[in-house]
């Protein structure tokens, strides 16, 4: 009697059938784990503006209001403000937020801040001069008006840092824009969103965080009706020299949000305008508009496309 002999290997047929249902299966996998994966980015996103937000509350608890956004050298920098500042270099929202939470030099922020972009403050009568007030090594000597005795009282003297500084992303804009940083101090500090790329720099970072510090004294945010931001909640101008720094990549571009001329300030309103306040009575108010404005620039590193995370839910239109 002739025994019959089983072949146990799988034909080419099922193979290729077993190749094909694998292949669909990674295929429907890797979009939903990209899917999972930005999501947690924003979440992480989120979070850090949730810790920035606390902060930014601690300093207001401390000195009595938010720090200031507007850019020490813009045209649009408050006329009594400005012959106090002569100012070298740019020094606007994204710094000024990270000296409010962090400190000039990391160390936590000085009472006698100027909040300049090297580090000194003006001092009337008898001094009539600018002092160094983040000096780590002598302390402030403005005779009656403030006397450290040395670098330890000084650092003795600061409050904060108001946020984590592990997890803080506080880069130095030379860190983001390597040599590029065309009107602006390169050692100042930014606080930066969790997108980290590789930066012409050599170094992964994300890109800054925009701060804009709501002017409680206005109503509105009308520039597209009377062009211009004299009586509006918000301004621009406040990071505009570092949006102009483009995408800060190998192969930098500019960012959605600088589309040239009036235009993109227009652009910029209608990012921060809550439309349905808009809609409903006529009034353009702004989200926020009793406090700030932080804003990330979003996975593609890109200020003004459709990724961008920011401290409000915008409304569809």
């Amino acid at each position: 009697m002739k025994r019959t002999q089983h072949n146990n290997a799988f034909t080419i047929v099922e193979l290729l059938t077993v190749m094909a249902v694998i292949a669909l299966l990674i295929g429907l996998l890797v979009p939903a784990l990209a899917l999972v994966k930005d999501r947690a980015k924003d979440i992480q996103q989120r979070a850090q503006f949730h810790s920035i937000s606390v902060g930014l509350e601690m300093f207001k608890t401390e000195f009595g209001d938010y720090p200031d956004s507007f850019d020490n050298i813009a045209p649009t920098t408050p006329a009594a403000i400005a012959p106090l500042i002569q100012d070298t270099a740019n020094y606007g929202g994204a710094q000024k937020m990270a000296e409010g939470l962090v400190g000039f030099d990391l160390l936590g922020v000085h009472p006698k801040a100027g909040f300049r972009s090297n580090g000194q403050n003006y001092f009337p009568e008898p001094i009539n001069g600018y002092l160094n007030i983040y000096d780590t090594v002598n302390g402030i000597n403005a005779g009656t008006l403030y006397n450290e005795v040395d670098g330890y009282a000084n650092i003795n003297a600061r409050k904060g840092p108001f946020v984590d500084l592990e997890n803080a992303n506080a880069f130095q804009m030379q860190d983001v824009y390597g040599t590029n940083t065309a009107g602006f101090n390169h050692l100042n500090v930014v606080l930066c969103d969790v997108y980290a790329k590789s930066r012409t720099s050599g170094k992964k970072t994300g890109m800054p965080i925009l701060y804009f510090k709501a002017d409680a004294g206005n109503a509105l945010q009308n520039y597209s009706v009377d062009g211009n931001y004299e009586n509006d909640i918000y301004n621009f101008d406040d990071n505009y020299a570092l949006l102009s720094l483009g995408s800060a990549q190998a192969n930098s571009f500019p960012h959605e949000v600088m589309v040239g001329g009036t235009d993109e300030y227009i652009n910029f309103e209608n990012i921060v305008l809550n439309q349905q306040v808009f809609s409903a009575s006529g009034v353009r108010r702004p989200y926020r508009a009793g406090s700030f404005i932080l804003w990330s620039a979003g996975k593609d590193g890109i200020f003004g496309t459709g990724d961008d995370v920011l401290n409000f839910t915008k409304e569809a239109e």
